[in-house]
Order: C-alpha cells, then sequence, then structure tokens
C-alpha cells in the first residue's frame, strides 16, 4: 500500500472507530467505572475479536457467512444474547463507589483488566457488522495492482490503532461524566442509563441484515 493510498484510507477507518457502537458505548461505561486508561487497555479484547474476523474476511470465509443465512444468523443471535446480558447486567449493578485512586491489589487489578479484555471481545465477536466491514468495505479499498495481502495487513494494523483512539474518546467522555456524579445514587441511575444502552444496542443489533 502506498503512503498516498493509507493517508486516504486512515481517516475513513477513524470515522468507522467513531462512530457509535456497542464497543465504544462498552468503552465509555469503563471510562466511568475505572478510568480511561484501564478501559483502553481493555480495547486489546475488541483488537483481537476483530484480528481474528479479519482474518477471517482475508482468507474469505467472511464472504461465504455474509451469503448464509443460518451462520450470519448464529452470530447475530449471539451478539444480541450476549448484548442484552450485558445491559441487564449494567442496570442491576449495585451504585460503586467513585474515588480518584483505587486501592486494589496488583492480583485483583489484573484480574478486572483481564474481564473487561473478555468483555471487549465478546462483544466485538458477536457483532455481524464487523464482518460485513471487513467483507464488504476493506476490499473496495484495495489496489488490485498492488499485492493485496499486505494492504489488508496495513489496513487491519491501522483500523486497530484507530480503535484505540477511539475507545479513547469514548473513556474520557465517560470519564468526565463520572466527575460530575459524585453520589452512590447518581452512580445507580447512570449504570440504569447505560444499562439501557446496552439493550437498545442489542435490539438494533437484531435487525441487522446481510443486504
Amino acid at each position: 500500500m502506498t503512503f498516498s493510498v493509507w493517508l486516504a484510507v486512515a481517516p475513513l477507518l477513524m470515522l468507522l472507530s467513531l462512530g457509535p457502537g456497542p464497543n465504544n458505548f462498552l468503552a465509555m461505561h469503563n471510562g466511568i467505572q475505572v478510568g480511561a486508561e484501564k478501559a483502553v487497555t481493555a480495547v486489546v479484547g475488541r483488537n483481537l475479536a476483530f484480528s481474528i474476523l479479519m482474518l477471517v474476511s482475508a482468507l474469505g470465509l467472511g464472504a461465504i457467512i455474509v451469503a448464509s443465512a443460518f451462520w450470519f444468523s448464529v452470530i447475530k443471535l449471539c451478539g444480541v444474547a450476549y448484548l442484552f446480558y450485558v445491559g441487564i447486567k449494567t442496570w442491576r449493578s449495585a451504585a460503586i463507589v467513585l474515588e480518584e485512586h483505587e486501592s486494589e491489589e496488583g492480583t485483583k487489578a489484573k484480574r478486572g483488566n483481564f474481564a473487561r479484555m473478555r468483555q471487549e471481545f465478546l462483544v466485538a465477536i458477536g457483532n455481524p457488522k464487523a464482518i460485513l466491514l471487513f467483507t464488504a468495505i476493506f476490499p473496495q479499498m484495495l489496489d488490485l495492482n498492488q499485492p493485496v495481502v499486505m494492504q489488508f495487513f496495513w489496513m487491519g494494523l491501522t483500523f486497530c490503532v484507530t480503535e484505540f483512539i477511539a475507545a479513547y474518546v469514548y473513556a474520557m467522555s465517560g470519564k468526565q461524566i463520572r466527575r460530575l456524579i459524585r453520589s452512590p445514587k447518581g452512580m445507580k441511575n447512570l449504570n440504569r442509563g447505560m444499562g439501557s444502552i446496552f439493550v437498545m444496542a442489542s435490539g438494533l443489533l437484531a435487525t441487522v441484515t446481510r443486504a
């Protein structure tokens, strides 16, 4: 991929990453609860899922999944169910105590980071829109006169970087919200609001079609 082509592709990928979606709302939620740094760290899980989906698409399996009503529906329903579960769990979660500095032990903090990475991974891997993106949009950006594999690699790497940037933007938004809410009651209401967003996102995901 030439540098001039990359300069044209990168802004588009950034816009795609910044679009509101389940993973970005999750980054905002994590930003509210644990701060922007840990929320962005959790994006490793999201990008692992996207890397798997990009590999699937690069191998041509993504086109098969998109063309198959059965497998597309399986992936979609798994994503819908998990997002609905996250929404209900967030809604029912107890109000957390807001602190500027956490006093977790090292092992507990690591376990928390892993849990957030796993959650980002599961939300991303169950989103059929990602497969549509990598199967339908990525190929249109390819220059068929150049090696396709390396172009796909650089686009995928760029997309993963833009996902970190987008997550940081949403997490910082969450961090600012956290500063405005200083009571357990306020945090409980916010959890209910975020839970409602995840439930609505699951409903929107259920409407995704192959067309």
